[in-house]
This record gives C-alpha cells, structure tokens and sequence, in this order.
C-alpha cells in the first residue's frame, strides 16, 4: 500500500506513519509539507490512500481534497486533523472525502483506513463490472446488427456470384477471364469475412480444411502491394515446402492481414514491413521459449519497424474496443478477432515490442497431421433439367432474376414471385406442374416460412428449397419445426443446380 500524507508538522507525521507502519509493515509513506510538492506527487505517482491534515501553512485541506478528486478521484481521502469543526467536517465529506479522523484520537485511524480501503476497493470492482456488462451489451448489439447487416451484404454478393459464369461464357479474352476469376474469389471471400464478424459477434464457428497455407500468404501480399503506401518496403520470406494446415483459409487471411494493417499504421512516415512463413519443430525446451506446445508447427511472422507498443497499451491490446488509433481509424476489434482465431486452431501468439523500433508478432499454426490437402471437387458440367417447372420465390429483385436466368439456361422452367402472397397466386393454378418451390426465407407480407407451409397444404409432393442470408436461417427453420435443404447466400451456380438436380431427382424415387 502506498499512502500520500500531507502535514506540515513534521513531528505528526511521524508519529502517524510509524503508526500505520506498525499495521502494515510494507506500507510506503510519501509526505508533503506543502501545496507545490502535494501536487508534484500526485501528478507522479499512483496512491491508494490520501491523508491529509486541514490546515496547513499556505494550503487549505479542501483545496487539497478538491485537486484530489480531480487529479485521482478514486484515490480514497481522509482528514486527518487537530482542528476541524462539525461544520467544516460535513463539508468535506460532502466534497469526497471518505472520513476525518481527529489527531486526539489516534486509534480511529487504522479502523477508519481499512474502511476507505474497502470501499475504494469496492467502488473499482462495481466499475470494472459495469464496464464489462457495457462492452458486453455493446458486443449483443454488434452481433444484432452484424446479422442485419449479413443478411442484407450476402442479398447483395449472390447476384454478383451468379452472374460471373453468365458473363464467363461470353468472354473469349483470357485476361478478362482472370479478372472474372478474382471477382470470384473475392466474391468467396467476402462472404467468409461476413461469417468472421459474426463468428466473432456470436460466437459461431466455421469447419476447417486441410489446405496449404502459402497460397493464403502469396494473396495477402499481392493485395498488399497494391494498396499499402509505396514508402512500406514489403519483405516476404515464405518457405517453398511450407507444412500443411488444417484451418479455415478465410480466417488465416482475414489475422494475418489485420496484423499486416496493424503493422502499416504503426509506420505513418513509411518503413519495413516483412512477413515470414516458415516450417519449425519444436522440442520441449523450444517450446518453453515460445509458449507453444512441442511438436510441428506452421509459423508466422508479421514484423514491422514502426512505433512500437508502450508498456501500458501492452497490457490491453487484446482487450476488444480497446484501441490506439486515432478516433474513427480502428474499432479495437482486429486483435481480439486475431486472438479469437489463433485460440480457435489451438495455436499460440507471441508478441515482442520495442517502442519507437518495431513490433514483431509470431504465430504458431499446429501443423496438419496429414500431408495431404483435402481433395478439390472435380469439375463437371452441371447437370441439365428437363422441362420441369420451378417456383422462384425472392423479394430481392436481382437474386430471383439471375435465379431465373439460370435455370432457364440450364434445362428448366420457371416462375417468379416477389413473395409468399404472389407464390400462392401463382402456384395454385399449376398444382400438378410446379414441381419445386426455390424461396428465400425472410421476406415482407409473407415470409418463406409461411409459404412453404401453405404450398405443403396444397400439394405435401413439391419439392422445397430455401436459401436465405440471414445468419440464423438454420435456428430459424428448427424454431419453425420444419426441415428442407438450404442453400446459404451467396451460393455458387454450382451448388444451386446439383441441388436442385438432386431433389428433383429424389422425387422420382
């Protein structure tokens, strides 16, 4: 404990402080006599107790207490006076001080320190706990929104998925066949970012693959170099006979580019920025230095020359909403996600820093256990229909006439329906044709579930298949008690057409 007396009889301050030194040995007392080194301590040094005489010669104890609360208001303050009267009494516990205790009267003092000790003590723990109930309402709230708006981001990424085969077939240029591509992949990716902020938001999670990981690397430094400042010299030291992972490739790139984002704002005025990928096994002693299990592991490296981090940020980097940026320039949520994910592959994270030369952090993948990357589907035509006639049922404009678009090319016929009113309009007329009901779930007027069950009721042998962007669509149909496949938006045209293909064929069975 470490307590700030201020008394300008130096014979009382002694007397006091051999008197709390007896209670608590360890106990460090820093005395000031006056105004000057009262505030130069304060501004100094963090205390967990102020004592403080009510005259003092050139000073006034409620001015000592008024600078108190400002500079420390949490800092626990008794009077510990010759001469205070009930009337200067009241008022100093109406501005903050916790009690007074009057020099004559020595033994209330050690009783009347343990109380301010445990009240402040208790006021920092009620604090701390709000501030954690408030970052976890803020965090519900995220994760509402993040589903709102997951919903609506996927509506707009599942036309653009669709279309590219569409547009594919009408470009001979191989260039432009190579931008299709990325759009693609980028398509891909984005909607694995959606699934990240939710899994962060909601705790979800998503199915690892074995896949090799310098693949990953080799795009996130593409996508670097396009678009970091050309005053951040990127060095890439990426091992050719890399191990397998087993991991989700969206969430390794999605930490190592908010490491590598990280790292460039830490070099405003430009610098070095190097990214390492390397095989390492790791015996026992290794892994005591590393903090990493033994045995093999993938590690990466993100090291840059910039700002470094400070002893006291260090402490609360992995806190979420904790951030150093600039307001409106990050949202304390990269290094909690970076954590999550490591945490989620039973990796490790290191960090070293050094203020104003650089910050390097490592991570520590757990190699695969097999060598062997999951195999690639091999691609195949898609399969055609027959004529069949299909009930394309979305309120967003562009995912039902692309839909449309599709199957019509591949084989099929098809109708289209704004929603669950207009599908019923439209389906109970051809009760014996329609042979499948494609639906998006969440609509307005008449939601997917609704119509599923009102097409059931007219005719229980049609074939349904739901897609849907909402996050939940899964929990939503248990909820509803009612099950049929579900395509998640976006979907490739690929998945579409086997699924359909694959209905409708089981209904001939």
């Amino acid at each position: 404990m470490r307590i700030l007396h201020l008394e300008d009889n130096g014979l009382d301050a002694e007397l006091f402080g051999n008197l709390i030194q007896k209670e608590w040995p360890d106990c460090e007392i820093d005395p000031a006599a006056g105004r000057d080194t009262f505030l130069s301590r304060l501004m100094g040094q963090r205390y967990d107790l102020i004592l403080s005489d009510f005259s003092i010669v050139g000073f006034d104890g409620l001015d000592a207490l008024r600078i108190a609360r400002e500079l420390t208001p949490e800092t626990p303050f008794i009077f510990l006076s010759g001469t205070i009267g009930e009337d200067r009494a009241v008022e100093a516990m109406r501005n903050g001080a916790v009690d007074y205790v009057l020099k004559d009267r020595p033994k209330r003092l050690i009783p009347a320190i343990r109380r301010a000790i445990a009240h402040a003590e208790h006021v920092h723990d009620k604090r701390v706990a709000e501030e954690q109930l408030l970052k976890m309402q803020r965090l519900q709230n995220i994760g509402m929104l993040a589903a709102g708006i997951a919903h609506d981001f996927n509506n707009v990424l599942a036309p653009i998925l669709m279309g590219i085969p569409l547009l594919r077939e009408h470009v001979a240029d191989s260039g432009m066949k190579t931008i299709l591509s990325n759009m693609e992949v980028s398509v891909l990716r984005g909607a694995g970012l959606v699934q990240q902020i939710l899994g962060f938001a909601q705790g979800s999670s998503t199915r690892p693959q074995v896949f090799q990981p310098k693949h990953v690397v080799r795009e996130l430094l593409g996508i670097m170099r396009q678009t970091f400042p050309k005053n951040i010299d990127i060095e890439e030291r990426v091992q050719a006979d890399l191990w397998m992972i087993e991991a989700n490739p969206t969430q390794l790139h999605q930490l190592l580019l908010n490491l590598c984002v990280n790292a460039r704002d830490a070099m405003p005025a430009g610098g070095a920025l190097r990214i390492v990928a390397r095989n390492q096994h790791l015996d026992s002693a290794a892994a005591k230095v590393s903090e990493a299990p033994p045995g093999r592991h993938v590690v990466f490296e993100i090291n840059d020359t910039g700002t470094g981090i400070s002893a006291e940020d260090m402490a609360r980097i992995w806190e979420p909403f904790y951030t150093t940026k600039a307001s409106g320039r990050g949202s304390g949520l990269g290094l909690p996600t970076v954590r999550r994910i490591v945490a989620a592959h039973h990796g490790v994270i290191t960090l070293r820093s050094i203020p104003g030369r650089g910050t390097t952090f490592t991570v520590f993948f757990p190699a695969a256990e097999s060598g062997t990357p999951r195999a690639e589907p091999i691609e195949t035509s898609a399969p055609r229909g027959n004529g069949e006639l299909i009930l394309i049922v979305d309120d967003d404009h562009n995912v039902r006439s692309l839909t449309e678009a599709l199957l019509l090319k591949h084989g099929y016929r098809a109708l289209t329906a704004a929603n669950g009113v207009e599908a019923v309009e439209l389906f109970t007329p051809l009760l014996g044709e329609v042979r499948m009901v494609i639906t998006d779930l969440g609509m307005p007027r008449s939601d997917g579930f609704a119509l599923t069950n009102a097409v059931r009721s007219l005719n229980p042998s049609v074939r349904i298949l739901a897609m849907s962007g909402m996050a939940d669509a899964t929990a939503q149909m248990q909820k509803q008690q009612v099950a049929y496949p579900i395509l998640g938006k976006p979907f490739t045209v690929d998945a579409l057409l086997r699924t359909v293909h694959e209905l409708l064929a089981a209904s001939k069975e």
